[in-house]
């Protein structure tokens, strides 16, 4: 008999983890610092492996036949980097990849055809896209409403909650100190792997309002961050994310495996959040309806651009324009003003109803239903006029954008008299999402044009796959 032929195997895997370890090691003696893109690019990379590992868990060996290929072997593999927009090619340096990234190349190098002739990306539904557009949505709904259910109050909020308050105590013992949980979590569409809004009231601040953080409250976030990375068997991969509007600090609670968003000003957040459960109260199928679009939004990428608060603003716009949610001028206009809550000039109280007493009828939320429904919302953006009119849940009727300022109360405009250029809402954007109690923040007004384009280009695409057929239920 012949000798018996062994075969040399190497996962490609293998290889791709051993060249990302050797780089990461190589980088993090230089690059010391970290940023939120590091942490989410991080976090990516734990959950692809830890995904990776459960869902394959069949090991191979050495046998006969066949003989693994050590890691030794892999020594002579380097990678090459080139960059496919300009056809640049980058050499072996990841550090200057990342400086041409950085750079924002604009086809530079390219040829002059190329650069007349600059093709946008093709938008094109994924196979799960697809898939959820046409998915069972009894189904859907029975599995992501009780995931949702369980995560409006679990017990480990109050462990967040005990440590937090353990860690801020000794930094401020003087101050009264006080946590609000909010976000979508609280609200009802929120899933296990849904960050924890949090704002950390320290000496009393709930009423005050920040246009932009404060140098004090700038100091309190700082001395905040210093003591958690103290700690660092309770809070994980940290930062401060300081020069934002509303500055926070995430953090990675270790002893819940939850991620937080923790402020220290507006807490307009947990107003808005009473504001949305209440209508998801009365009118259910806007909770349905938001549920399935935060999945929409992850599957075609418009999460990148999009936050979750965004898509409830214009669902429920949505619905008030078809005259079955109320709008959040009706629900302010009933209160007493004595006992009204504001948050500097923005009015945060509202009066709860039910549909009967405001004679609007309760939208049926069977899976067809709702089907329907998201036909109509991708259908109602697609003809809507974003260069002339806002989505305005405050209001809920059309509004013209030259007329929005007109229409609105009078603590607006007191308030953005004071200061017009700080303080007015941005109009000039791709699109306006009001918030409907702060009204001077256009909560889509970091959304580029390309991306604004994307959204409308996906409701387009996804209009064509919602089945159309009325199953009787």
């Amino acid at each position: 008999m012949g000798e018996v032929k062994v075969q040399n195997y190497l996962n490609p895997i293998t290889l791709e983890a051993d060249l990302f370890v050797k780089t990461f090691e190589k980088l993090s003696v230089n690059f010391k610092y970290i940023d939120k893109n590091v942490i989410h690019a991080l976090n990516k990379v734990v959950t692809s492996i830890e995904k990776f590992l459960e869902q394959n868990n069949q090991e191979i060996v050495d046998t006969k036949k066949s003989r693994l290929v050590e890691r030794a072997e892999m020594a002579g593999i380097e990678q090459i980097y080139r960059c496919s927009k300009c056809k640049t090619d980058l050499g072996k340096s990841i550090e200057r990849a990342a400086e041409h990234v950085a750079s924002k190349c604009k086809n530079k190098g390219a040829p002059k055809s190329l650069k007349k002739k600059k093709k946008e990306r093709p938008i094109a539904l994924s196979k799960k896209t697809k898939s959820l557009l046409t998915a069972d949505l009894n189904k859907f709904f029975t599995d992501h409403l009780l995931i949702a259910d369980k995560l409006k109050s679990i017990p480990e909020y109050d462990v967040i909650e005990t440590q937090l308050l353990s860690l801020v105590k000794p930094l401020f013992p003087n101050e009264p100190l006080r946590v609000y949980r909010f976000g979508s979590r609280l609200t009802g569409i929120g899933e296990r792997d849904s960050d924890v809004d949090i704002f950390l009231d320290i000496g009393d601040t709930f009423k005050i309002f920040e246009n932009r953080a404060s140098q004090g409250t700038i100091e309190k976030l700082k001395k905040v961050f210093k003591a958690m990375k103290n700690v660092p068997k309770i809070w994980k991969i940290v930062v401060k994310v300081d020069k934002a509007r509303v500055p926070i600090i995430k953090a990675y609670n270790d002893s819940t495996g939850i991620e937080c968003d923790i402020g220290f000003t507006n807490s307009l957040g947990v107003l808005n959040t009473k504001l949305i459960e209440h209508i998801f109260e009365i009118q259910p199928i806007a909770r349905h309806m938001c549920l399935f679009l935060k999945w929409w939004l992850r599957r075609t990428g418009l999460n990148e651009g999009y936050s979750t608060y965004s898509i409830v603003l214009m669902v429920i716009y949505f619905l008030q324009m078809r005259e079955v949610v109320p709008s959040v001028e009706f629900l302010q206009k009933r209160i007493d003003f004595n006992k009204a809550i504001s948050i500097g000039p923005w009015l945060g109280t509202f009066v709860s109803c039910t549909l009967n007493e405001i004679k609007m009828e309760e939208v049926p939320t069977t899976a067809t239903n709702v089907q329907m429904h998201l036909k109509l919302f991708f259908e109602f953006y697609l003809q809507f006029d974003f260069k002339t009119n806002v989505v305005c849940p405050y209001l809920g009727k059309l509004v013209k954008i030259v007329e929005l300022e007109k229409q609105m109360p009078t603590w607006y405009t007191y308030y953005v008299e004071c200061s017009p250029a700080d303080r007015m809402i941005e109009l000039k954007k791709a699109m306006i999402v009001q918030d409907p109690i702060q009204l001077n923040h256009n909560v889509t007004k970091g959304v580029e044009k390309s991306r604004f384009r994307d959204l409308i280009e996906y409701m387009r695409l996804s209009t064509q796959i919602i089945p159309t057929t009325k199953k009787k239920e």
